[in-house]
């Protein structure tokens, strides 16, 4: 009796364990609903909403993006649920689950099949053309039989080499047709592989999941937010500005550029740019101490062309060509760049950031004072372009699927009023360009980049816009306007000896016509040399018409030699009643010596 009830109880065991369901753990792919895109990558956060049970559990993320920068995964949790821990992982699967890879896999198959059955339908067409043009051989036999032996009967025969051809006929353009089809056929599959392979690329077949341990006091519904950063992602500002010169109006449209292929679709994000660098690093890099020492030698970036100055600025380092000047600015903009994708990485990076350091305070210590002075403007147009940071938030409801090609995004958009003038630099170019002051009055800060130029609806050409800060004012010129025609003549130039110095006169006429109805601001600009040498003297300059006299101008141009005319060209002034500037100048020095140009310092 007890070795049936033993039997019984383990037969009752047997049956009852496999319906005792085993815990699984919550898989969910959650929703992208915010995403910060930096330069060169992007800060992406899934929203993620389900009922946890009571207690610690674990919770496993799928579908993450394969641009995934898998170190900077976080997440959080409303009310009192709590992040535990969260970790990366991969794992190898068979075939890609995504839908739009399904869909092109299904659109490909049925193409291959209508491929396959053409090709077959040609292949019997072949088949049946071979057999007729067999009968058509036996036709021709037996005639020429019949024909000898004077049995021929001609009605018959007919009807036989007729259905022949009309059949070859019919064959032939069953065949074209398939030709024709086979050929499109092979053009669809074509770009549904091509397709594919750009859904596909930097793509394995590899899994990627977050698994997250959420301890939940009581069983609620948390707001799980898991966000992560991802490569492949970047942005870059566009401008497109609209000029009505009629009525003084530009419209000002602020765009971006936006790379993105980080291997998921945006689909209705909140969405924001940002030109902040994105760190992993809560700690600062350490600073190391730098010792120095004395040399014979020159350093050895260098020797190539530098020369030592010992008598008359032996205290000053080294002098400096165009070219090294050139390469010092290169060599700045290097070492500033390089000192700030380090600093992202803050301890981590303490060696290579003390390495860049020294090298930054090397070039302090071997410069001479007209080097100082390019770094110092160097320092100042890097810190204005790269160490600004700013965040635009564009709202919700964007949508950007990954993708190899860049999309455009409108950041915003304002009308502003424009001070229009057209601008004749006839030293340089014989066109005159209209060009307008605009004032920023915007929220945003517009950064420099690539800018499309539009009159009066028309596109005019392309420019580049420095950063604009709020409220600035700067300069944008919107194409040639050629009913203004400008020319430029050196009339005359007067030798004379005085004393053993050379006297020259130089005589110049500019003369601006303007074919418009209407009055027209032009703003002229030449110029005359100038020098800080006191062998040479550049004096007695005359003008028919007064120099200009705005602040600026005359604070930094004048001094320099640049001469600017704000003229008021009347409606219809050609030819005699043309707009007419005159200019001269007298240069005095040793009759032994000669005039030569310094070099531009870019």
């Amino acid at each position: 009796m007890r070795k049936r009830m033993l039997i019984m109880a383990l037969q009752f065991s047997i049956f009852v364990q496999p319906c005792v369901a085993e815990e699984t753990i919550p898989e969910v792919v959650g929703s992208i609903s915010n995403v910060i895109v930096y330069r060169g990558q992007a800060l992406v956060t899934r929203s993620i909403e389900l009922v946890l049970p009571e207690g610690g559990s674990e919770l496993i993320v799928k579908k993450l993006p394969g641009k995934i920068v898998s170190e900077s995964l976080y997440a959080q949790a409303s009310d009192d649920v709590t992040i535990a821990s969260v970790r990366y992982r991969e794992r190898a699967v068979k075939e890609d689950t995504r839908e739009e890879v399904k869909q092109l896999d299904a659109e490909i198959e049925q193409v291959q099949t209508r491929l396959r059955h053409a090709e077959a339908n040609k292949g019997l067409i072949g088949e049946n053309l071979n057999t007729l043009l067999r009968l058509q051989d036996f036709v021709v036999t037996a005639q020429s039989s019949d024909l000898s032996r004077g049995v021929l009967q001609f009605e018959p025969l007919e009807k036989l080499v007729g259905h022949i051809e009309t059949k070859r006929g019919e064959y032939h353009g069953e065949a074209l047709k398939l030709d024709d089809e086979i050929i499109e056929l092979k053009k669809q599959m074509e770009l549904l592989q091509r397709k594919r392979q750009e859904l596909q690329a930097g793509r394995s077949r590899t899994e990627r999941e977050a698994v997250l341990f959420v301890n939940n006091p009581s069983r609620k519904k948390p707001t799980i937010q898991l966000s992560y950063l991802v490569n492949e992602a970047s942005w870059l500002p566009q401008h497109n500005l609209r000029a009505n010169p009629q009525k003084g109006k530009v419209l000002v449209e602020y765009n971006a550029l936006i790379h993105q292929a980080s291997g998921e679709d945006w689909d209705g994000v909140a969405m924001s740019l940002s030109t902040a660098k994105p760190t992993m690093m809560a700690a600062p890099p350490i600073l190391e101490p730098m010792e120095v020492k004395l040399s014979a030698s020159a350093p050895a970036r260098r020797m190539r062309s530098a020369k030592f100055q010992t008598a008359e600025r032996p205290s000053e380092g080294f002098a400096y060509d165009e070219v090294q000047y050139r390469d010092l600015g290169n060599e700045f903009r290097r070492i500033q760049s390089t000192r700030r994708q380090m600093a992202q990485k803050g301890k981590a990076a303490g060696y290579a950031l003390n390495t860049v350091a020294m090298d930054n305070q090397m070039m302090e210590l071997q410069v001479d004072k007209d080097a100082l002075q390019m770094i110092q403007q160097e320092a100042k147009r890097f810190a204005r372009s790269e160490g600004i940071s700013v965040t635009y938030n564009l709202g919700d409801g964007f949508s950007m699927p990954s993708r190899s090609d860049q999309q455009l995004i409108t950041i915003a958009a304002f009308q502003t009023n424009g001070d229009f003038t057209m601008l004749g630099t006839p030293l340089l170019t014989d066109y005159v360009y209209l060009q307008a002051d605009i004032v920023n009055d915007s929220d945003f800060i517009l950064l420099a980049g690539s800018a499309n130029m539009y009159r009066n609806g028309e596109f005019v050409g392309k420019g580049q816009l420095e950063m604009v800060t709020i409220g600035e004012k700067f300069t944008a010129g919107f194409g040639v306007d050629s009913q203004i025609q400008i020319s430029r003549e050196f009339k005359d130039k007067k030798i004379d000896t005085i004393w053993g110095n050379r006297v020259e006169v130089y005589d110049y006429r500019i003369a601006i016509e303007n074919y418009k109805n209407s009055s027209v601001k032009l703003r002229l600009l030449e110029r005359i040399p100038y020098t800080e040498d006191e062998e040479l003297v550049i004096e007695g300059f005359k003008t028919n018409i007064p120099l200009s006299k705005d602040k600026e101008y005359l604070r930094t141009g004048k001094d320099k030699g640049l001469l600017r005319w704000d003229l008021n060209l009347g409606p219809a002034t050609t030819e005699d009643k043309a707009t007419v500037v005159t200019y001269s100048y007298t240069t005095k020095y040793d009759n032994d010596m000669h005039i030569q140009s310094v070099p531009v310092r870019r």
